[in-house]
């Protein structure tokens, strides 16, 4: 009896095992979106979400608005097959952005500058359900610059306790969720 051997499939006649590498990459980045990703209810109260000021470009954080029906504070994570993730606003479907890979942060409807890797995020799991969003360009995190209004990148804050790089999805609608930062400004 000869042993059969299992071949995982090929994507677009790749190498399987160029295939299954993705498919792990995806699937880690999933686990570790649902270990940030707990039900509200189960988390301890977070402060302001990541806004889009009146849907423009322009980004700060505001405790809750219902502006176009809130749709300028509803987001979603899109996958690539990397593990990295885009970052959507619901409103006018534009991702965050570092502008030309700077500290400056807007939105975009789409960037390939330096290969897209300005608007390619991850969640990096912290505890209790937050976690730091890190750019894949240069490993830095989204960051309220003192815990203000203000965002930023920041390679690392302890500022707060970290509260100000600390942050979770809050689900609202389907697949958009709103996002929230730790800081509670206590």
């Amino acid at each position: 009896m000869q042993a059969q051997h299992f071949m995982a499939p090929s994507f677009c006649g790749a190498p399987s095992t160029r295939a299954v590498r993705f498919l792990f990459a995806g699937l880690l980045a999933l686990a570790g979106l649902l270990l940030c990703h707990q039900p509200a209810f189960a988390q301890p109260s977070g402060g302001k979400y990541l806004d889009a000021k009146n849907c423009s470009d322009e980004l700060n954080l505001n405790p809750g608005s219902n502006y176009d029906g809130g749709s300028c504070q509803l987001w979603r994570l899109v996958p690539e097959p990397d593990g990295w993730a885009r970052l959507q606003l619901k409103r006018n479907g534009k991702f965050v952005d570092a502008s030309h890979c700077s500290d400056q942060l807007d939105l975009n409807p789409g960037s390939n500058y330096a290969g897209g890797a300005c608007q390619l995020w991850r969640f990096v799991p912290d505890a209790d359900g937050w976690g730091r969003l890190q750019l894949k360009y240069n490993g830095k995190f989204l960051d309220a610059k003192f815990c203000s209004d203000q965002l930023q990148l920041n390679p690392g804050s302890t500022y707060a306790g970290g509260a100000c790089q600390l942050w979770r999805l809050v689900p609202v609608d389907g697949v958009w969720s709103r996002l929230q930062i730790k800081f509670t400004g206590h």
